[in-house]
């Protein structure tokens, strides 16, 4: 009788564990959430809240905007530590070419500025042959350099209207209050992942974060898919700048600095594998709802900022330790 119910029960584990493999990886990060949402609301009744889950929600939408070129970078097996600074360059870059150009005209160029920063990062990796973390780490470097060097941080006090109109201004939604860079991050969110699921490009990025030398001798143009993809990355860092201005309408030096390590955490905890060849913009937005609800459970516990760091940090040990495991198996 036991031996006849022995497989029955192992296939009845195996089907489990087949129906958690068919779960959509961006599927979890948003369960996550749910989990850490309710045990906010166990911590403080109060955080279960429409404005509360609107707020978190903003948070991460904005750290996702943030993010977005680091997960064109992680899927195509690399990473962009330049991220920050890029982000700081390309909003201080708006706010001094506002003047002359024209708040349009400014937008333009600080878009342009980070993908020019793109393509040297890219071009560097590619035809040098320098590791991504070197290379855009450096980068980082000299960015803010030139950042301190550069500019007038006390003439850069003035926010045009229109990055107000699309950050932070407050819109009605489906009978809700939220500020616009909730949908507008959204947005962003859908055309993004419709270029990596739906292009030549954007599978052709897949295909090279997986086997770089495979897709060479298939006859793609790697070096050129990873320098436009470090263009892309540095272009969504740029734009994460003006966003960034335009919702908190202040600029200084390091505004960017928080995005170095949860960048990657919101990369990663949204699926994507440090490795390569997995990830989705999709996916990133949920890492980024998990991060903002540790970020809320931090400020409710009053345990600072530095925690909140490690918190990140271990989290993404953890994770890159999870991918490595199964790599190697």
């Amino acid at each position: 009788m036991t031996a006849s119910t022995a497989p029955t029960v192992a296939d009845s584990r195996g089907s489990g564990l087949s129906l958690l493999a068919r779960v959509p990886r961006a599927v979890w990060p948003l369960l996550a959430f749910i989990v850490l949402f309710g045990i906010g609301g166990l911590i403080r009744p109060n955080l279960v809240s429409v404005d509360s889950l609107i707020g978190t929600a903003t948070f991460a939408i904005i750290l996702s905007i943030a993010s977005f070129g680091q997960t064109i970078a992680v899927i195509q097996a690399g990473i962009d530590l330049s991220v920050p600074n890029t982000i700081g360059f390309a909003a201080l870059a708006f706010l001094t070419l506002v003047g002359p150009l024209g708040p349009v005209g400014a937008f333009v160029a600080a878009l342009a500025a980070g993908a020019l920063i793109g393509f040297f990062n890219g071009a560097v990796i590619s035809k040098l042959g320098l590791t991504p973390i070197v290379t855009t780490i450096a980068m980082n470097g000299l960015l803010f350099g030139v950042i301190l060097l550069a500019f007038n941080f006390s003439e850069l006090t003035v926010t045009p209207d229109f990055v107000i109109a699309i950050t932070s201004a407050k819109i009605s939604l489906l009978g809700l209050s939220m500020p616009a860079v909730l949908p507008l991050g959204l947005a962003l969110m859908v055309v993004l992942q419709l270029v990596l699921s739906f292009t030549g490009w954007g599978r052709s990025l897949f295909v090279v974060g997986s086997a770089a030398e495979t897709a060479r001798l298939a006859g793609l143009p790697v070096d050129r898919i990873r320098i436009t993809g470090y263009m892309l990355s540095g272009l969504l860092a740029a734009f994460a700048g003006i966003v960034i201005v335009g919702y908190y309408q202040q600029a200084s030096a390091t505004m960017g600095a928080s995005y170095l390590l949860s960048s990657v955490a919101a990369v990663v905890v949204g699926g994507a594998s440090i490795f390569g060849g997995r990830g989705s913009v999709v996916g990133t937005v949920g890492g980024a709802l998990v991060l903002g609800q540790v970020s809320t459970l931090v400020t409710v516990l009053n345990l600072g900022a530095n925690i909140q760091q490690l918190i990140y940090g271990a989290i993404i040990l953890v994770v890159i330790s999870l991918y490595g495991r199964r790599r190697a198996a």
